[in-house]
């Protein structure tokens, strides 16, 4: 059964809505970029259900559309719309045909300059449904994340800047048992303290009630921390270090108080005109719907997201390469990450790597090849993967816009739960038209522009 017929289907009002009040203002500029794709792709899998103990071949036939659109008038607008659907046939039915919708977009409306904004983000994809099981079509579920809210900044002087915030949001998944609606706000000071650095002492609290019947209702929270934001001509930083305060109301058991340390570090060093190395550390109290906001793939599942009504404390570093060569990216990706549930049995662990590399071998022909790997631990249940996959590929440019695509992988999974052990051997061949082929591709590393809800991108409004 495919993840749009698993449980009720995934609210698509509020990407709807959203895509209307992107597309229908009307300030279309010379800064305003639109592109789109449409493709088929023919998928040989020796193993397409990822089976361990009765792997069987199957063709599957791939109808995928994409569409871009960012603008970046930002005296007064910006936005950026990156959606995929996709259609999955399988030939001989090892799994039911499917239907994948994935949206990644944000907007802001600068009302007034430097005073009164309003921003909005919706993401619609796909993640597990139960994290320690192998991922396949069976194992997926559409969610959907909404946020939305005013900016208000108070210039005191030239050095002093109150920002005043609200956001509503809403989280929606298909299967899991938790919706949820989110109110809150932020204030925060900042200080200019020299051109290059801002300090700012930052407070927001929210209330979060779960609509359906689980063990967890909801909380309220509140976050306190210092922040330091400098910009230098190739290095950029922010770091914070604070706490949190939040109080579960447990449906059984009454109430629950959880409070920790929040630390963050984002550093970004450019070292050419081309290449920038990243690095993040987080120790932070968080939930599911934080997660899928902060994700950057819109073309794939989220790596360890798992849909549930706990909280978590989250224990992570990472560490990226990236080389821009115009007609693609190289990436280079170390990633560490723990989380330690306070109520529900899912604490784990995901260690990894992954590797892109893309070179131009003639003038109308590119060659990628790519590698990963990921250990995950799943401690209450002592499970612990393993998966590596590798593969290399082709794109003809066969005329203006028009690509043919030549791509082999191989993906091998080694568990201590037998049933989650396979390996699986897959070629692909594929026919697309892009527009603009750099452009619409650009959605499956695009960060998000809104990636927390907090003042940290209401900085460059006081600039």
């Amino acid at each position: 059964m495919g993840a749009t017929e698993k449980g009720e289907y995934c609210r698509t009002w509020w990407p709807t809505a959203l895509g209307l009040l992107v597309f229908s203002i009307p300030t279309l500029s010379a800064a305003t970029e639109l592109g789109y794709g449409l493709g088929y792709s023919a998928v040989h899998s020796n193993n397409m259900a990822l089976s361990s103990t009765d792997p069987r071949a199957d063709w599957l036939n791939v109808a995928k559309g994409k569409l871009a659109w960012q603008e970046n008038n930002l005296r007064n607008f910006s936005a950026r719309v990156y959606s995929q659907l996709e259609y999955d046939d399988y030939q001989h039915q090892v799994f039911s045909n499917q239907t994948l919708f994935t949206l990644n977009s944000a907007a802001t409306w600068m009302i007034k300059p430097q005073s009164l904004s309003w921003t909005a983000e919706d993401y619609y994809g796909q993640v597990p449904i139960i994290p320690f099981a192998t991922i396949t079509p069976n194992n997926i579920q559409n969610v959907n994340v909404f946020t939305t809210g005013p900016n208000v900044l108070v210039h005191v002087d030239p050095l002093n800047t109150l920002a005043f915030g609200a956001r509503y949001d809403n989280f929606h998944a298909g299967v899991a048992n938790n919706n949820s609606n989110r109110v809150g706000g932020f204030v925060g000071w900042l200080y200019q303290y020299s051109p290059i650095t801002v300090f700012s002492l930052n407070y927001h609290g929210e209330h979060t009630k779960y609509t359906q019947n689980v063990a967890v209702s909801g909380y309220s929270r509140q976050d306190l921390f210092l922040r330091m934001n400098t910009h230098l001509q190739d290095t950029a930083w922010i770091a914070d270090l604070g706490g949190t305060w939040l109080n579960q109301r447990l449906n059984q058991t009454g109430r629950g108080n959880v409070n920790g340390v929040y630390a963050r570090l984002l550093a970004s060093h450019r070292l050419t005109e081309r290449s920038t190395v990243d690095v993040t550390a987080m120790s932070a109290i968080t939930d599911t719907e934080d997660a899928i906001l902060s994700a950057e793939a819109v073309g794939g599942i989220a790596s360890g997201t798992t849909v549930g009504t706990d909280i978590y404390r989250q224990d992570s570093v990472s560490a990226t390469y990236t080389y821009s060569r115009g007609y693609s990216t190289d990436s280079v990706n170390l990633f560490d990450q723990k989380l330690k549930y306070y109520t529900a049995p899912l604490d784990q662990q995901q260690t990894g790597a992954d590797v892109q590399l893309g070179y131009r071998l003639s003038g109308m022909l590119l060659g990628n090849i790519f590698g990963s790997y990921v250990r995950s631990r799943f401690y209450e249940s002592s499970v612990i993967n393993r998966i590596g996959q590798e593969g290399a590929g082709l794109t003809y440019e066969a005329r203006p816009n028009i690509f043919l695509g030549l791509e082999g992988q191989v993906t091998r999974q080694r568990s201590n739960a037998a049933a989650n052990s396979y390996s699986e051997k897959r070629i692909v061949l594929s026919i697309s038209y892009y527009s603009n082929f750099a452009f619409v591709n650009a959605g499956n590393v695009v960060p998000s522009l809104m990636e927390q809800d907090n003042i940290a991108r209401d900085i460059m409004y006081s600039r």
